[in-house]
């Protein structure tokens, strides 16, 4: 019938048959436990991506089989189609075999291996679909069954050699043991949480969401057919000929229809961390800090984020309770946000430079800056650890180029490495200005995006850069993979990089593992977990196995024995690594995935050469752990504007008052006047004088 939808042709068949063989492995344990949500997602998208790649590769094996049988019967098709996936069997193998993985190989060499996998496995799915079809007609007709049946048996052990491969790289049961016992050795890496049945409910959801995805797939069939009849009424030719036409007029109609999404989502996001939060919707009063009222910052420029910053300052009371004797200095923070100095960056350069200024930090004997995440987010822990190693003596400062979440922010990170790489030659020609012996010693700390913003500032320049512009120490957690910097000092041979400054753990534990003499030459550290999602999710996954998974005898601990990799599915799985990476907890601070707290306080003392004692090191990480959760709490307490930071200045001024025997209403009113008064006064407002009189 004219425009029926049959969900199992030939090649649907063939695409589900592929799609099948790998859905057992999408439960594989991986870098991070995830949710039943999270499974099903892995399971739907793989079982969908892995259908359509299949049947599209059958299609084109099946549209070359009406051109090479033409006007032929069904059952010569059929042997012709069979033939076809025979060779497309041969040739997907034949290239695995002669482009094996090497290491740093181009992703066009990894496109060639992988398009083979694709052949390969396409090709024997359609070879058993096909085939079986073709043995039961012949047996009808009673014709010869020996070659569709060789084609279909030499297409199940194509398949079959595939799972048993991934069987051994799980290191479980073979294929010939069985298989229920295959199936229960896969079942046996499933990392979901909770009983076996959510195991049932995650496999349910990942087949609801690839039906959810077929049946999208299913109406923009339509739409395009649709389409493409209307168009043939009106211009001439068949509507199969307009049929792409209709294609493109859904996915153009689409994709509008997500962007405009996205662009209204991400304005909302941008405004939410641009704008006010209760818990500190007023200046500082400390004048050494970013929009105070003697800062060149406005207060209501700096963002959510720069707002916490610049609030959370660690006190000189905290840093002498944690140590135990006394602090040099009240630390200096400065912070300017995105919409600072009218948002332009050579602007907001030069405002960071002038505020460094105003604050004395050049004075100070440690500088630190900051590359914020996609958010403006500067981590907590390492600002505090660095304030109290330092014993006050210190300034630390940053710029926002974002004011997105990072998962939304990958294509913010131009702004950051623009913005940061301005404020690097404005810092460098700074420091010059000071004799050598009074400059402070200059630390560059990053966190995931700020890792690889203020890696890529240097993208150019090597490890020489950071020596240039006066940077002594660097320490970056989580950098993502897409760092060129980081690909390039570490595996290119070039004049600008001395590879002895360099080093590259998971954490403390391998800092001390080095030898001696590599640890006092390193002076710029890369920390980066082994099951960080976020610096090992990129979208050569999709292709290629990656260096972590393929040399099984150096894999680290923190990677399942068993992880194996596989085309789109090991994509997936690590996407949904990534996000898990990043799950954290309020006042426990952890050491895995995406969260380095646990370890920055001993990675601090040791690149920076502190030499703090062993207790004071524990005191400062509980301190760090407890007013995290303070200030977590703090900020669930005061959300609202009846909790503001505000609101309790009010009622303290009201407390105030009566103690002293005031009229509380009547100060409340004269503070209220003044301030109405010189708002106006500063707007220029007519009588502004008077009211100030």
């Amino acid at each position: 019938m004219p425009g029926r939808v049959t969900l199992l042709k030939p090649a649907g068949r063939a695409g589900r048959l592929v799609a099948l063989a790998d859905l057992p492995f999408t439960f594989e344990r991986t870098l991070m436990p995830r949710a039943t949500s999270d499974q099903a997602i892995i399971t739907g998208l793989s079982f969908s991506i892995n259908t359509a790649i299949a049947e599209l590769v059958q299609e084109s094996v099946q549209a070359l089989s009406w051109v090479a049988a033409g006007r032929a019967d069904r059952s010569t098709r059929h042997r012709t189609t069979l033939g076809l996936d025979a060779v497309a069997m041969v040739a997907g193998l034949a290239t695995q075999a002669l482009v094996p993985l090497s290491h740093r190989e181009p992703l066009t060499r990894a496109g060639v291996r992988t398009g083979g996998y694709w052949l390969a496995q396409s090709g024997a799915a359609g070879a058993v679909s096909v085939g079986l079809v073709e043995i039961a007609q012949a047996k009808r007709a009673g014709r010869s069954r020996w070659f569709p049946a060789a084609v279909a048996a030499a297409g199940a052990a194509v398949m079959g050699v595939e799972v048993a491969r991934r069987l051994k790289g799980q290191g479980a049961a073979s294929v010939a043991a069985g298989a229920s016992d295959a199936v229960e050795a896969v079942n046996a890496t499933v990392d979901v949480p909770g009983p076996e049945d959510q195991r049932l409910k995650a496999l349910g959801m990942g087949l609801g969401t690839a039906a959810a995805l077929t049946g999208v797939g299913i109406v923009e069939h339509k739409v395009a057919d649709a389409v493409g009849a209307a168009v043939a009424r009106v211009l001439p030719g068949h509507e199969a000929m307009w049929r792409p036409v209709g294609h493109l007029a859904t996915l153009a109609a689409l994709g509008y229809g997500a962007k405009t999404m996205v662009e209204r989502t991400l304005g909302k996001i941008e405004h939410g961390e641009t704008g006010f939060e209760a818990a500190f919707d007023i200046p500082p009063p400390n004048p050494l800090l970013s929009g105070s009222h003697e800062s060149l910052v406005d207060f209501s420029t700096l963002s959510r984020q720069g707002r916490r910053f610049v609030w959370t300052v660690t006190t000189r009371e905290q840093i002498e309770a944690v140590l135990g004797e006394p602090a040099r200095e009240e630390p200096i923070r400065a912070y300017v946000g995105l919409a600072s100095a009218g948002g332009d960056d050579e602007a907001r350069v030069k405002l960071l430079i002038d505020e460094l200024d105003r604050t004395g930090a050049f004075d100070r004997g440690w500088l630190m800056i900051m590359c914020p995440t996609g958010s403006g987010y500067l981590n907590y822990a390492a600002s505090g650890a660095f304030e109290v190693l330092t014993r006050g003596d210190c300034a630390t400062c940053s710029i926002q180029y974002s004011a997105r979440p990072s998962v939304l922010s990958l294509d913010r990170v131009r702004y950051g490495r623009r913005a940061y790489r301005a404020f690097f030659a404005a810092l460098g020609e700074r420091l010059a200005r000071i004799p050598e012996g009074e400059r402070p010693k200059v630390v560059l700390f990053g966190e995931s995006l700020g890792s690889w913003a203020s890696q890529d500032a240097f993208k150019d320049r090597g490890t020489n850069g950071l020596e240039e512009t006066g940077i002594d120490y660097a320490i970056w957690i989580g950098t993502p993979y897409f760092s060129k910097w980081k690909e390039r000092v570490l595996f290119d041979a070039r004049a600008d990089v001395d590879p002895s400054t360099i080093a590259v753990v998971s954490g403390i534990g391998e800092w001390e593992a080095l030898a001696p003499a590599a640890r006092e030459r390193a002076r710029y550290v890369m920390v980066t977990h082994h099951n960080d999602g976020v610096a090992l999710f990129g979208p050569p996954l999709a292709i290629q196995e990656p260096s972590w998974l393929a040399d099984r005898e150096q894999r680290a601990v923190e990677v399942p024995a068993g992880m194996t990799w596989m085309p789109t599915t090991t994509f997936l799985q690590v996407l949904v690594d990534m996000k898990n990476s990043t799950n954290v907890t309020a006042g426990t601070f952890d050491d895995t995935g995406h969260d380095y707290r646990g370890s920055l306080v001993p990675m601090f003392d040791a690149v920076l050469r502190i030499g703090a004692a062993a207790g004071q090191l524990d005191a400062l990480q509980q301190f760090l752990e407890d007013r995290e959760l303070q200030r977590t709490r703090w900020i669930d307490e005061h959300g609202g504007l009846g909790e503001s930071m505000a609101a309790r200045v009010v009622e303290v001024l009201y407390r105030e008052a009566r103690e002293r025997g005031e009229d509380p209403d009547a100060r409340l009113q004269e503070v209220v006047a003044r301030i109405a008064a010189e708002d106006f006064a500063a707007a220029g407002g007519a009588g502004a004088r008077d009211a100030q009189a």
